[in-house]
């Protein structure tokens, strides 16, 4: 019960916050005139018993006419019919005004009597904060800002996600993605093509192109074209992350083919899911910080420097060193051939495509 009152509320403030105040003019019931039996102009003192009246407008160019009235109501312009109308209405000067005309005479006219009517002048005043927004161009309100916040709301769902699917995986992720020890887990949950890696790898492939498009837009990198518009920013993020997933299905086919090679069995499975959990573990944070400084508008975080650029480089070598004290001390292989085991698989496709990316 009290989330409904909460969302009643929220509704409300939120209403109420956006609406733009009316702001009256001139009531023309209190300037509204007829013509009696005689043909004689004469004030309206009372609607109660009078069922046409009528006022000259002249004068005004900017603002609205609001005409409200119970039961049909006829709106005569110079002895033209413009337009019938029941309950509120609003009606732009610029369509009543007749062209180079200075001075427009307006009759209202009911089947019964005119105590109901009201008939006023208003001009909308918006809140600052809504009119500045508002009436900035599309282009001005930063497309970029748009493409964060969508981009957060996809991470944010695929995170959560992966989360209630797969606990297991998650445990590991926070209490084992830098031991040095390898667990039976590491062989029976290490399948590339198992549900919670293809998951994390999606995450992080996504996750990773944000980040770049991150430093790249605000350290005007120049790192990718800039896109016009809303949809060509999503799809430019999300080619950004099916390449990466692309690199990463690559790493995996060379790891199984070396490791074949070398004859070091289930290796290929274990080195992905290693580096997968590494680099996750080190991304989350960093997107972490990315939202701070999204959202303090680079104020107070001043981490955001070219040198960020260098993250991506130091995550991958800080793997390389990692993975190879887990390796060395955990394999009885020499450690000539472990060596030139991580040179194919981690130490040279890691040069090829630093070498490419800071190029």
């Amino acid at each position: 019960m009290r989330s409904i009152f909460l969302l009643i509320f929220i509704s409300i403030s939120s209403s109420g916050f956006c609406q733009q105040d009316t702001i009256v003019i001139i009531d023309f019931t209190k300037v509204l005139i007829e013509t009696n039996q005689n043909k004689r102009i004469s004030p309206v003192t009372s609607l109660d018993q009078i069922n046409r009246a009528g006022f000259f407008l002249n004068g005004y160019k900017n603002g609205s006419i609001r005409i409200c009235n119970p039961e049909p109501l006829s709106i005569w312009t110079n002895g033209q019919l413009f337009e019938i109308i029941k309950g509120c209405q609003f009606i732009e000067l610029e369509n009543l005004m007749e062209k180079e005309a200075d001075t427009v005479f307006i009759s209202l006219s009911s089947q019964n009597s005119l105590k109901n009517l009201r008939c006023e002048l208003v001009v909308f005043e918006e809140l600052k904060i809504i009119k500045e927004e508002i009436s900035m161009p599309r282009t001005a309100r930063d497309l970029f800002q748009e493409f964060l916040i969508i981009g957060w709301i996809i991470l944010i769902l695929i995170l959560g996600f992966f989360i209630y699917r797969f606990p297991s995986r998650v445990a590991y992720l926070k209490n084992k993605t830098f031991t040095f020890k390898i667990s039976a887990y590491e062989f029976i949950n290490t399948n590339f093509f198992e549900g919670g890696s293809i998951y994390l790898t999606i995450f992080y492939s996504l996750g990773l192109a944000f980040a770049l498009f991150y430093l790249n837009f605000s350290l005007s990198l120049d790192l990718f074209n800039s896109p016009i518009s809303l949809i060509l920013f999503l799809w430019s993020w999300i080619k950004t992350a099916i390449v990466i997933f692309g690199l990463i299905v690559s790493k995996w086919a060379i790891v199984s083919i070396v490791a074949g090679l070398f004859n070091f069995k289930g290796l290929k499975n274990y080195q992905l899911f290693d580096f997968l959990n590494f680099q996750t573990f080190l991304l989350i944070p960093i997107l972490g910080l990315i939202l701070l400084d999204f959202m303090f508008s680079h104020s107070i975080i001043g981490w955001i420097s070219l040198d960020a650029v260098f993250l991506f480089a130091g995550s991958l070598i800080l793997f390389i060193i990692w993975f190879t004290l887990k390796f060395v001390n955990n394999s009885p292989r020499k450690k000539l051939m472990i060596i030139s085991y991580l040179c194919a698989t981690e130490i040279i496709p890691a040069i090829i495509l630093l070498g490419l990316f800071y190029k």
